[in-house]
């Protein structure tokens, strides 16, 4: 760092210790290996291998990604909400659907490893699943919300799985939110 760098960089901590670790941050979290292309590419891979099939759908966030999709949401009583189940406690038989998607659920679930059981029981064999959770994201209840996994940790929570893809994300661009995603098969 060159000589005037510092003295801008240590005058700036004196007037504003928030500013500076924020400037901080934002340098470091640009050098993240974000795949936020990798992570399009293969989540439209997993919407088109679900066309037509039976799909599940939790975390719908204001519409379902097309009518064959089933949406689960224990609280919200939206029109476009199917059934109002807890992911602990999916009331679907075995080996239903050929694609899950849980999109920023698991942080606000008490127990995340029984969710995915469940995730995992109601899919066929060789099906498809998506699992996003954001990492380092403000405070959200909705009504509770108790956990961050970094990508190793979700990989590790989805062990049963083969990887297709997997990476972090940020949303538009953004260096202060960010997430992981998780794209996998179910062995057969």
């Amino acid at each position: 760092m060159s000589a005037v760098k510092k003295i801008i960089s240590s005058s700036l901590y004196r007037l504003s210790p928030d500013l500076w670790y924020l400037m901080l941050y934002r340098r470091t979290a640009r050098k993240l290996p974000y795949k936020n292309k990798e992570k399009e590419r293969a989540f439209n891979e997993l919407l088109a291998a679900g066309e037509n099939k039976s799909c599940l759908q939790i975390g719908v966030r204001k519409k379902k990604f097309g009518s064959h999709w089933v949406s689960v949401d224990l609280f919200d009583k939206s029109p476009y909400i199917d059934y109002n189940y807890d992911i602990h406690d999916l009331k679907f038989e075995d080996n239903k659907f050929d694609v899950a998607v849980c999109n920023a659920v698991l942080e606000h679930v008490e127990n995340p490893l029984k969710a995915i059981s469940e995730l995992t029981r109601v899919l066929k064999s060789g099906g498809l699943i998506w699992v996003e959770i954001p990492f380092n994201q403000h405070y959200h209840p909705s009504p509770t919300d108790y956990w961050r996994v970094t990508l190793p940790g979700l990989k590790l929570w989805l062990k049963d799985f083969q990887e297709i893809s997997a990476g972090y994300f940020a949303p538009s661009g953004s260096a202060i939110h960010n997430g992981v995603y998780f794209c996998g098969r179910k062995s057969k």
